[in-house]
C-alpha cells in the first residue's frame, strides 16, 4: 500500500526480510518498486558506517563524486552525479544542479553554497541519480539528496554519546523524545564538534591551524489535533566557527595566479614545502576564519482524507557567512579576501495526492520560491609588496608600492531567484504493468546587481540585470513487474537549470538554461527470499547548452579587471551503468558492492575560455569530475554473543579512478599542464569499524583511511603563490560511546 511519506515513522526498517522503504516519489514504496536509480540507507547503516556528513555516504553511491574545495569550511563540498555538477568557481552565485532536500524541504540556497549538517538522529537517506523535476524540481537537473530526519513519537527516548578521534578532535551530542500531550510530541536533538584540525599554521601571526567548533540544535514537534491531521513543525540552528581552510600547497601555480605574476613565476615553498611530502604544514600571517550560520524552520501539515490527501510545507531559510583568507597563501602579508555573504530563501509547496492502492496513482502540485543572496567581496592589499625569500635573501616583487588597505578588487552583489511552479504525475496500474507520465512547468525569474564596486581603488558605476525563464520538463516511465520480487523499468525525464546574468565591471552578460535528456533503462528486485537485493540500471545523457563558470583579467597587465563568466557549452553527453547488489552471506554477514561505469564528454564546446583567459577547444574531451569507474565494498559482521550483547565489525573499501578536477585538468595536455594536480590520481580508502552493543550501551572504534593513501578528490579556488591548494587525507583513529533509554 502507498502512503505518505509525511505519515511514515519506520520507513527506513524492513518491511519484510531486508527490504527498504523509501519516499523518493513523496509516498512511502519499496525500494525495488521505484523507477529510478537510487542508493539508500537507512538509519542502522548509517550508524555502522560511522557517517557523520555528506561525504560519508556519497562515497558509498555509484557514479557519483565529490570535492572538498574548503573555501567555506571543513564541510564544503561541491556534488557530481552521473557527471552533473556545479561547474562553477564557487563566487558567483548560480542555480543548483543537485536537488538537496531535507525533511522535503529544499535547502540548496545558503550562503556559503551547502548546507551539510551533522547526520544525526536521522531516519533515512537516499542519494537519487538522474533528472528529478517532477518532486524536486527546484534544480535536481543532475539528480537529489533526500534525507529525513526521526519525528517525535508518544514514547520517552533519550539518547546521549561521544568520540575521541586523532587531531584532538571531540563530539559529543544528546537526543531526547517526549510525550508533551495526547497527541503532542518533542523530539530536540543537540551536539558539539571540536578538533584542532588536519594542519597546523608555523606562521605566530597567523591563525593556529584549521580547527573548528561547531554547535547544532534541532527540535520538531508532531501535533496530531484529530485524526486526518498531522502536523510537523521543525527549526534546526547550526554555528560553525572555523580557521583556515584545511589545504596544503601543492607548488604548481594555476593559470590565473601566472596571468597576473607572469609566466615565469614560481610557487614559494615557504619552509613548509609542497604535498605530498608536506600534509600539515602551512605559513600563513593573516587571521583566517571561516564562519557559518544557519537557521532553518520547516513546517508541514498532512490532512488525509478519504482516498486523498493535502500536504503543505513551508520553509525558511537564514545563513550567514564570514570568512577572511589569505589570498597570497604565503608568510607575506601581501593579498587578503574578506567576504560576507547573507542568504534568505522562503518556499511553499502544496501538493494533493492520492493515497492507499488504487488503480490510479497520482500527485498535482505547486511552488513558490523566493531566493535572496547578498555577497561582499574584498580583495585588499597588505602591508608587503614583496617577498623576502629566507633561504637566498633574495626579493621578489609582489605588488606595485600601494598602501595597506588598497581595494585591489571590492563589489557588493544581490542575487535573487523567484520560482513557481505546477507539477503533476499519474501512474496507472494494469496489473503488473504501470505506467507513469508526469511533467513540471517552471517559470524563473533570475536577477543580479552589483553595487559599491571599486577596482583599484576606482568606483565603478551600479549595475543590475534580470532575466526570466520557462520551462517544462516531462518524464515518462514503464514499468513491468515479471515476478512479485522483480520487475524492470524504462525512463524518459528531462533535466532543467535556469539561466542567468553575469555581472562585470559595468556590463551585463546573459547566459542560456541548461537542460538535459536522460534516457534509462533498469531492472531491479530481489531473491533468496529477500535476502538478496539487486539493482542495475544504465542510462544515456544528452547536455544543451551546459553551464561553466570562467574568470580572466579583461586586461592582461591590469588585475582589477578581472572577471567571471558562465558559459554554455553547446552540447555534452554521458552514458554509463550501475549495479548494486546487497546480500545476506549468513546470519552473522552482510555483504554489499556498488558499481558504477561513466563515459562523458563535451561534444561541442569550442570555445571554452578557461582561468588566465586561454581559450581551448574542449570538443570530444571528458567532463570534469567524471571519474570513469565508482566501485564500493563493504561486509557487515554481527554476533549476537549474549541475550543482550552482540559484537558487530565493518570493513569498506571505496575506490574511485582519475578524474579532472576542474576545466583547466580537462584542457592540461592543449595547455601543457602538469598531470599533477590538474588531475587527481585513482585513489581506494579502506575504512575498519569495530564494536559491542547492548540494549542500552555501545562501545565502538574506527580506523579510516587503514592504509594511509595519499590522495585528494579535487581542485577548486586555486589563486596562491604557494600553488593549487590540496585537502589532504591522513589515517584518522577514533573512539565511540553512546548510552540510551526508552524505546
Amino acid at each position: 500500500m502507498a502512503q505518505d511519506a509525511s505519515t511514515a515513522t519506520e520507513a527506513a526498517a524492513p518491511v519484510s526480510g531486508d527490504e527498504i522503504v523509501v519516499t523518493a516519489q513523496r509516498r512511502e514504496q519499496n525500494l525495488r518498486d521505484v523507477p529510478i536509480s537510487i542508493s539508500a540507507f537507512s538509519a542502522k547503516a548509517l550508524e555502522k558506517a560511522n557517517v557523520s556528513e555528506a561525504k560519508d555516504y556519497l562515497a558509498f553511491a555509484p557514479n557519483v563524486s565529490f570535492t572538498e574545495d574548503g573555501e567555506t569550511g571543513n564541510r564544503s563540498i561541491n556534488i557530481s552525479i552521473r557527471g552533473v555538477s556545479n561547474i562553477d568557481l564557487g563566487e558567483a552565485s548560480t542555480q543548483q544542479s543537485i536537488g538537496y532536500y531535507l525533511d522535503e524541504l529544499s535547502v540548496g540556497s545558503t550562503a556559503n553554497g551547502t548546507y551539510n549538517p551533522p547526520l544525526l538522529d536521522v531516519e533515512r537517506v537516499e542519494v537519487l541519480r538522474g533528472p528529478q523535476g517532477t518532486y524536486f524540481g527546484r534544480n535536481a537537473s543532475g539528480g537529489a539528496l533526500n534525507i529525513t530526519t526521526k519525528k517525535p513519537g508518544p514514547d520517552f527516548y533519550a539518547e546521549g554519546g561521544a568520540e575521541y578521534a586523532s587531531f584532538d578532535t571531540y563530539k559529543a551530542y544528546g537526543i531526547v523524545n517526549v510525550p508533551l500531550a495526547q497527541g503532542l510530541y518533542f523530539r530536540g536533538l543537540a551536539s558539539w564538534d571540536k578538533s584542532n584540525g588536519l594542519i597546523r599554521n608555523i606562521n605566530p601571526k597567523g591563525t593556529p591551524n584549521s580547527g573548528y567548533e561547531y554547535l547544532h540544535f534541532r527540535g520538531a514537534v508532531r501535533a496530531q489535533p484529530i485524526d486526518n491531521v498531522t502536523i510537523d513543525l521543525s527549526a534546526a540552528y547550526s554555528d560553525e566557527d572555523e580557521g583556515f581552510d584545511a589545504t596544503v600547497p601543492s607548488g604548481v601555480l594555476d593559470l590565473d595566479t601566472k596571468s597576473i605574476f607572469g609566466p615565469d613565476f614560481v610557487a614559494l615553498p615557504d619552509g613548509v614545502g609542497f604535498y605530498p611530502a608536506n600534509q600539515r604544514r602551512v605559513n600563513h600571517n593573516a587571521p583566517e576564519y571561516n564562519r557559518n550560520k544557519f537557521l532553518l524552520i520547516n513546517n508541514r501539515i498532512s490532512v488525509d482524507f478519504d482516498g486523498f490527501a493535502l500536504r503543505s510545507v513551508t520553509g525558511y531559510i537564514d545563513s550567514k557567512n564570514g570568512r577572511l583568507f589569505d589570498q597570497d597563501n604565503i608568510s607575506a602579508d601581501a593579498i587578503n579576501r574578506i567576504n560576507r555573504n547573507r542568504g534568505r530563501s522562503f518556499s511553499q509547496e502544496l501538493r494533493l495526492q492520492s493515497t492507499g492502492k488504487q488503480k490510479l496513482d497520482w500527485v498535482v502540485g505547486a511552488l513558490y520560491a523566493k531566493d535572496r543572496i547578498r555577497q561582499f567581496n574584498s580583495i585588499q592589499a597588505g602591508a608587503d609588496t614583496s617577498y623576502v625569500d629566507p633561504l637566498t635573501g633574495n626579493v621578489i616583487g609582489l605588488l606595485p608600492p600601494i598602501p595597506q588597505g588598497f581595494r585591489i578588487n571590492e563589489n557588493n552583489k544581490i542575487f535573487r531567484t523567484e520560482s513557481m511552479a505546477a507539477f503533476a504525475d499519474v501512474t496507472l496500474n494494469l496489473d503488473r504493468l504501470h505506467l507513469t507520465v508526469g511533467g513540471r512547468y517552471t517559470r524563473d525569474k533570475i536577477s543580479n546587481s552589483a553595487f559599491g564596486v571599486y577596482a583599484f581603488e576606482s568606483p565603478v558605476p551600479d549595475i543590475a540585470g534580470s532575466k526570466s525563464f520557462t520551462d517544462f520538463s516531462p518524464r515518462a516511465v514503464l514499468r513491468y513487474e515479471f515476478s512479485d520480487n522483480d520487475n524492470v523499468y524504462a525512463s524518459v525525464s528531462k533535466g532543467y537549470k535556469a539561466g542567468g546574468v553575469d555581472i562585470n565591471s559595468g556590463i551585463t552578460s546573459p547566459f542560456r538554461p541548461e537542460e538535459l535528456w536522460n534516457y534509462e533503462v533498469g531492472i531491479k528486485g530481489s531473491a533468496l527470499d529477500n535476502s538478496l537485493q539487486y539493482s542495475l540500471s544504465a542510462f544515456y545523457l544528452k547536455w544543451s547548452d551546459l553551464q561553466v563558470q570562467t574568470n580572466f583579467l579583461r586586461d592582461p597587465n591590469d588585475i582589477s579587471s578581472a572577471v567571471e563568466l558562465t558559459l554554455n557549452a553547446a552540447k555534452a553527453s554521458n552514458k554509463g551503468f550501475e549495479m548494486e547488489l546487497q546480500g545476506r552471506l549468513s546470519r552473522e554477514l552482510r555483504a554489499m558492492v556498488a558499481f558504477g561505469y561513466l563515459d562523458s564528454k563535451f561534444d561541442s564546446f569550442p570555445l571554452a575560455v578557461l582561468a588566465g583567459g586561454n581559450s581551448v577547444n574542449l570538443t570530444g574531451l571528458r567532463l570534469p569530475k567524471t571519474p570513469r569507474f565508482t566501485v564500493t565494498t563493504a561486509l557487515d559482521y554481527e554476533r549476537q554473543m549474549t541475550d543482550d550483547l552482540s559484537l558487530y565489525g565493518r570493513a569498506e573499501l571505496n575506490f574511485r579512478s582519475a578524474a579532472a578536477g576542474d576545466l583547466e585538468g580537462v584542457a592540461s595536455e592543449q595547455l601543457n599542464l602538469p598531470r599533477f594536480p590538474y588531475n587527481p590520481s585513482a585513489y581506494a580508502v579502506v575504512n575498519l569499524r569495530l564494536g559491542v552493543t547492548t540494549d542500552r550501551f555501545e562501545i565502538g572504534g574506527y580506523i579510516e583511511n587503514l592504509t594511509k593513501t595519499d590522495y585528494y578528490t579535487g581542485t577548486q579556488d586555486n589563486f596562491g603563490l604557494g600553488g593549487i591548494r590540496l585537502r589532504p587525507h591522513p589515517r584518522v583513529f577514533g573512539v565511540t560511546g553512546k548510552v540510551k533509554f526508552g524505546s
